[in-house]
């Protein structure tokens, strides 16, 4: 448990769940691409192995205490899946060089058999860390994985570019390719859920400031519908997603996609997002992971995270400080505290505008 927190996260969940007072509401922070730098190692180290990829988020605890840690698929992990080349950066987020399929309209090379926890090496990775994860850190915290959209993982298969352009031209093959990658992806979630672990969705390439509102429901709803219900089908429970960029113009279809709790990117106005699907669904976020987590001063990170609780501490579904999208590499470390230091203070319990001042 955190030196700064009077209990567990499981402790707090499981006192919110009876109805009984905690001593904080619990708090979100989305740490990644820093993360390794936590133990002074690389990118690389950290994704050597499940046990490495464990020992960064039990770090990530230690030092922060926010309520969850998690083993990702990562926006590559279908292409890797499928032969991607990939740069391989040392601290950096690496990206895909040459993806898989070079043209939509040949999707021979899809198989099933290529993206189980068993063949795939980013799944495989997952799966032994967040057991690894559970096995050592499961009495205190909650641990889960988190998967990507059918949408994102069509674009590491294909390129954005192509699959952006085929939306157009050759739509019934962007289904063709949204039908597999929710299928794989189902495949994929089936053993996590099974053991118990909770899984997310994060679907950048499916991004409202990419997207339009009608692209989104032709190409997106859908196959998260069929993600989240086969899901629920196997282990009930609420799935977050998050998409990047602007996705004010579609929160109601993130909602009929299914999912329970929408993590919002620091370009959507918490307020708005309140008023629009508050009464629906649990909101996450906003803090701008640039401009504020990384380029501002721990004073402002935290004169932030006030403004987001006044906006949406009162949303009738919920609402959990976060920020806005992953903490970017370099990041000073300061500012992370400050926002948690901040965040723990907002959020006491009950959580109430005297708390933001």
């Amino acid at each position: 448990m955190h030196k700064d927190d009077l209990m567990t996260p499981i402790e707090r969940a499981q006192a919110l769940v009876k109805g009984e007072s905690v001593d904080r509401m619990p708090i979100s922070m989305l740490y990644g691409a820093p993360a390794h730098s936590l133990l002074g190692w690389t990118r690389r180290q950290e994704q050597e192995n499940a046990r490495s990829i464990a020992d960064v988020q039990e770090k990530i605890y230690e030092v922060f205490g926010y309520d969850g840690v998690t083993a990702k698929y990562g926006l590559h992990g279908m292409g890797i899946a499928f032969g991607a080349k990939m740069s391989n950066p040392e601290h950096q987020q690496p990206a895909i060089l040459e993806h898989p399929i070079k043209n939509i309209m040949d999707l021979s090379m899809l198989d099933l058999d290529r993206v189980t926890v068993k063949t795939d090496p980013t799944a495989k990775k997952a799966f032994e860390a967040v057991k690894i994860l559970r096995d050592e850190l499961g009495d205190e915290v909650k641990c889960g994985m988190g998967f990507t959209g059918a949408f994102t993982c069509a674009s590491a298969l294909v390129g954005a570019e192509q699959l952006l352009k085929a939306l157009h031209k050759k739509p019934e093959q962007v289904h063709k390719l949204l039908d597999f990658t929710t299928q794989a992806l189902l495949q994929l979630a089936e053993p996590f859920l099974k053991e118990g672990f909770g899984v997310s969705i994060a679907d950048p390439v499916a991004s409202g400031t990419i997207l339009t509102k009608k692209m989104f429901h032709e190409f997106v709803v859908p196959y998260s519908q069929r993600f989240v219900e086969g899901c629920e089908a196997v282990k009930p429970g609420p799935i977050c997603c998050h998409i990047c960029g602007d996705t004010t113009k579609v929160l109601e279809e993130m909602v009929e996609c299914g999912y329970k709790i929408l993590s919002l990117d620091n370009l959507v106005d918490l307020s708005v997002a309140k008023e629009k699907v508050g009464d629906k669904v649990h909101l996450l976020g906003n803090i701008d992971p640039i401009s504020i987590m990384h380029q501002g001063t721990p004073e402002q990170v935290k004169a932030k995270v006030e403004e987001c609780c006044e906006k949406a501490w009162d949303s009738p579904k919920g609402y959990t400080i976060c920020t806005g999208c992953d903490t970017a590499y370099g990041t000073p470390l300061e500012n992370s505290l400050a926002f948690m230091e901040e965040a723990r203070k907002c959020s006491k319990y009950p959580m109430k505008p005297e708390n933001f001042k």
